[in-house]
């Protein structure tokens, strides 16, 4: 009975996470960095690979294992691509990342992993990314598998591996191996009067060697094309002297805290991940005690928590600072506060009741931020974690333009014209329309276009240009960044008489 209970309650755990992650997954708008990505994937597909960028839009491996998805399900161009296509990649390494406890579960206990297991799989941030075609879901996934294969598989290079995929991933892996070399020489320091550094050199030399290599074959392989492209290789080492940053993103030193931690109200909810917080201190307060579990558990629990803590100070030091960085050290943390039920039944009553009523209250608040996030607030930007939302304007604009385009002249309204900078995602919705060009300032002849669209510090420019020749029309592109449209006088008017 106790073995079908445990089995139930993963079955559970399981099912919440496939619920919150693929429910009603293609409905929100495209993100602008979402976009992005897709047009780069549908590049590397269309040309049959590519250089990498070692300036910009981070590794190759999002794309590369979008491409064979997109392929088995027809979608093979920019034009066919679509959203729940793009999304299924996140949204299953968010469920496998939710599994990676089963991996532990013998070492540490069945009841600290399914608590793991259920934090990770109702966190607001790590549900509303793994439903996000970005690096980051993909980011967190090899990063705790990296954690969770130092135990168990370090010997057969199975860490390097991993890192090489974090690092084709985006190039803030490095952040990562920063802060996990740091929490790993902090213990080395609390243990310095018991360790024997000669016989951990004996005992790891080997498997780091094979880390290492299979960390630069790894990596390599996808830098380069499999190959195909030699210099992706250098480039790869380039991107962290040259890579450059949006503007726009500078937050303060507290930003990360104030999201997470720090309980606010917005849109009618609170949101916090406060009691993930206190369960992640109470399992790190009783790793200082002096029984044998809390002894053969210390060395992992202490190296996740200063492995988070690491993460969090590190990305806090940059005034670059955008929600889903905090994917990765946020699932340590999930993993850390599952400790706090390590040898629960053992606990006094009192020990027991606190502890599960703080567990209790903290998946059911996850799962009501986690259901508010993706549902009905999934676009909103008073949704903290809808960063620089997409509006629905431009889904309802999608299909009006479909609509207009029968009864346009010839059934077309190409040529069409971007004017300005920073319009991601309006390539998205506009990919089906036909030839459309992009320009910082209006070209020759635009008056003649069917469809232009002006981004704000073009719009007064475009609207003095075209008040003879076209109708305007005001859209939202972006939470705060206003979009205009404007449609050819003749084009207007059969869509009026059409509309009468």
């Amino acid at each position: 009975m106790k073995q079908a209970a445990i089995i139930a309650c993963w079955i559970a755990v399981l099912l919440a996470a496939a619920f919150l992650r693929f429910d009603m997954l293609a409905e929100r708008p495209f993100h602008a960095d979402e976009a992005t990505g897709a047009r780069i994937t549908a590049t590397r597909m269309e040309s049959g690979g590519a250089t990498f960028d070692p300036t910009h839009y981070h590794g190759p491996l999002l794309a590369d294992l979008a491409i064979p998805l997109c392929k088995a399900r027809g979608e093979n161009s920019w034009q066919k691509m679509t959203q729940a296509t793009l999304r299924m990649l996140p949204a299953v390494a968010g469920m496998l990342l939710v599994l990676l406890p089963l991996i532990g579960r013998r070492r540490f206990g069945n009841a600290p992993m399914l608590l793991a297991a259920a934090l990770l799989a109702t966190s607001p941030l790590l549900v509303y990314y793994s439903r996000m075609f970005i690096h980051e879901p993909l980011l967190a996934l090899f990063g705790m598998t990296f954690l969770f294969c130092l135990p168990n598989f370090a010997r057969h290079g199975a860490p390097g591996f991993l890192l090489g995929l974090m690092f084709a991933t985006k190039e803030t892996f490095a952040i990562s191996v920063l802060a996990w070399t740091a929490a790993a020489a902090w213990i080395a320091w609390e243990n310095r009067r018991t360790i024997d550094l000669r016989t951990i050199f004996n005992k790891w030399r080997i498997p780091a060697a094979l880390s290492f290599l299979t960390f630069i074959l790894s990596a390599g392989y996808f830098y380069t094309d499999a190959l195909r492209q030699p210099s992706g290789a250098l480039d790869a080492v380039r991107t962290f002297f040259v890579y450059e940053t949006v503007d726009g993103h500078d937050k303060p030193l507290a930003y990360y805290f104030q999201l997470l931690a720090q309980p606010h109200q917005s849109a009618g909810l609170w949101w916090f991940g406060t009691p993930v917080v206190l369960l992640a201190l109470w399992a790190f307060a009783a790793s200082f005690g002096k029984t044998p579990q809390a002894a053969a558990n210390r060395p992992y629990i202490r190296f996740l928590t200063y492995s988070a803590a690491g993460h969090f100070i590190i990305y806090s030091m940059f005034a670059y600072k955008t929600p889903w960085l905090a994917c990765l050290p946020w699932a340590h943390l999930c993993v850390l506060a599952g400790f706090s039920l390590t040898k629960i039944l053992q606990r006094g009553k009192t020990y027991q009741v606190a502890l599960i009523t703080l567990a209790g209250i903290t998946l059911v608040t996850q799962f009501q931020q986690a259901r508010a996030a993706t549902g009905r607030l999934a676009s909103d930007a008073r949704n903290p974690f809808a960063y620089v939302p997409t509006r629905p304007d431009v889904v309802k604009l999608e299909a009006w333009l479909g609509e207009l385009r029968q009864i346009a002249p010839g059934g077309t309204l190409e040529p069409i014209a971007v004017i300005g900078g920073d319009y991601w995602p309006l390539p998205w919705y506009l990919r089906t329309l036909g030839k459309t060009g992009y320009w910082n300032e209006a070209p020759p002849g635009i008056d003649q276009l069917p469809l232009v669209f002006a981004m704000p510090e073009r719009a007064d420019a475009v609207m003095a240009e075209l008040s003879a020749s076209h109708t305007p029309l005001p859209r939202g592109l972006r939470a705060g960044v206003p979009l205009h449209v404007f449609v050819r006088n003749d084009i207007w008017n059969l869509w009026m008489n059409a509309e009468n």
